[in-house]
């Protein structure tokens, strides 16, 4: 079979695109992930979505921890120490590894599955994850929330990572915190600049974020980051920082307790409260 000009002319934008759809699956598989594999978010949304249906809705807790990076050791200790309190799931309030590389987050991935009898885990995207589109196609969403309406109960997430809280995320705040639901939380890795929190927190959009979260009634406000427990309060709402789930502790320079930790939020007879479990 002969080629004439014409049907080159048809042939090479043909080929230039087997080229780079073959170029962008070998540059998917060395990066450590494959288009088709579920993102921890999803597996885990299935399973809350399960057990929100069935667990006591007077009687039900959660766990919060976050800054596991560095440390597999303590932080599978953590896991298992959690899940003996058989909460409907773990949230991890980011810095989850030290880059962010698909390896990095294979490895995370990794570890999770090999703990026994864990209940879904969600995570906040903190800066240490550094690609934010890694993140999204391995671990899941940047902004999300957690919700039931059986249990009363809505969790809003959102990406504040790069130390300012956008207008994006507090739009988002703002349309899912319309106070439906009995018991809302928010929740994200950098925690507010405040009286308390001079440093290490962020200051663009944190009065906006304080404000929001008075003026809508939030429950509770989570962060990490810094990696110790701390508690401040703004206007009766208290803010929690959880950072002691694995990375080298902070025994200097912040107001808070330096040891290695996680947060059981309880939910019990129309009540919220929270504990510190210390290793």
């Amino acid at each position: 079979m002969r080629f004439n000009h014409a049907m080159m002319s048809r042939c090479i934008p043909l080929m230039r695109i087997c080229c780079l759809s073959l170029a962008t699956v070998m540059l998917m598989s060395t990066a450590g992930f494959s288009a088709s594999a579920p993102r921890l978010h999803d597996m885990s949304l299935k399973t809350f979505e399960t057990q929100a249906s069935l667990v006591q809705p007077d009687d039900w807790c959660f766990v919060f921890l976050g800054d596991n990076r560095g440390n597999d050791k303590k932080f599978e200790e953590l896991l298992q120490r959690a899940t003996a309190f058989k909460p409907l799931f773990i949230l991890d309030g980011g810095d989850i590894v030290e880059s962010g590389t698909a390896d990095e987050l294979s490895h995370f991935m990794k570890i999770v599955r090999q703990q026994k009898d864990l209940p879904p885990i969600f995570i906040v995207r903190g800066n240490h994850e550094g690609n934010p589109v890694l993140f999204e196609r391995q671990i899941g969403p940047r902004d999300f929330t957690l919700d039931s309406q059986r249990l009363g109960f809505r969790l809003v997430v959102v990406d504040n990572a790069d130390y300012s809280l956008k207008d994006t995320e507090l739009s988002f705040l703002k349309s899912k915190l319309d106070q439906s639901r009995k018991f809302q939380i928010v929740a994200m890795h950098i925690p507010p600049k405040t009286g308390r929190w001079p440093r290490h927190t962020f200051e663009k959009g944190s009065k906006e974020l304080l404000h929001v979260m008075t003026e809508r009634k939030v429950t509770m406000g989570l962060f990490s980051h810094i990696h110790l427990f701390d508690r401040d309060e703004i206007d009766g709402i208290p803010l929690i920082i959880s950072g002691g789930a694995g990375a080298s502790l902070t025994w200097f320079g912040y107001q808070g307790d330096a040891d290695y930790h996680f947060v059981v939020v309880e939910f019990k007879k129309g009540k919220v409260s929270y504990r510190v479990v210390r290793l």
